[in-house]
């Protein structure tokens, strides 16, 4: 993520669903896991900076992403997103959040402080630039599909993984047909999205699954410009203790 886009309507859109997700899976996840990959601002953004507003998140997470254009310096004001309601409270971590994301096989020093073992019932976030990474892009603006198996790999059964992923100029439907084969390390996979941004649900566990599929089905009949797609994972699913071998390869 660039900082020079917080508190626009892309953002609206995230912290509104993972608010949800957090506070609405039933039971609810005890923490948010941000792992924000952070890149330096466009110099020359092309993108522009879309009001808030545009995308009609519940007025209490309005205003919360309204305030974040007050921060434009960190991402310490995320973690108040976790006691916006008092009826499910849940704690907010933020990975790095002054650090740069490296490319090549720097990257690993970014994951080295990380320990996902840790982590039971969480919702860990992956807010990369562009999503997954491709086959002509694998810098910092792309999460690794072997960064991705490590955490799910590592993480307790309990917990979940949510991947933001920017539209390229090509239908969803085409989009997530492709990463279907790809998510092998994924017994269960799945999408909610606009038409510009989706998130992907990653999780190991079909009681965890449950839990994240039944919360974004609720969120999805309460918004009715956010669409839901259950991804096929692959039927030769296994998922080797030596992803994070791999991962530091990458």
């Amino acid at each position: 993520m660039k900082l020079q886009y917080l508190g626009d309507s892309r953002d609206a859109f995230k912290w509104d669903l993972l608010h949800w997700l957090c506070s609405r899976a039933a039971p609810h996840f005890s923490r948010l896991l941000f792992v924000p990959l952070l890149t330096r601002d466009d110099p020359k953004p092309t993108d522009g900076r879309t009001p808030h507003t545009r995308f009609r998140a519940r007025p209490e997470i309005q205003a919360f992403v309204g305030s974040l254009r007050g921060h434009p310096d960190g991402l310490d004001a995320i973690r108040a997103l976790g006691r916006m309601d008092s009826a499910t409270v849940f704690d907010v971590n933020v990975h790095s959040p002054r650090t740069f994301v490296p490319d090549g096989l720097d990257r690993t020093k970014y994951w080295s402080a990380l320990e996902p073992s840790r982590f039971q019932n969480t919702l860990v976030f992956l807010d990369p630039d562009n999503g997954f990474e491709i086959k002509s892009e694998k810098g910092g603006k792309w999460i690794l599909d072997s960064e991705v198996a490590w955490l799910l790999c590592e993480l307790p059964s309990s917990s979940a993984v949510v991947i933001y992923q920017h539209r390229p100029h090509r239908p969803w439907a085409t989009v997530f047909e492709a990463l279907t084969p790809r998510l092998q390390y994924a017994a269960y996979a799945s999408a909610a999205y606009n038409d510009s941004v989706a998130f992907v649900l990653l999780a190991r566990d079909i009681g965890t699954a449950n839990r994240v599929r039944s919360a974004v089905g609720e969120y999805v009949k309460e918004n009715p410009i956010v669409e839901y797609v259950a991804i096929k994972p692959s039927p030769n699913y296994a998922l080797h203790r030596d992803a994070r071998t791999s991962a530091a390869r990458r």
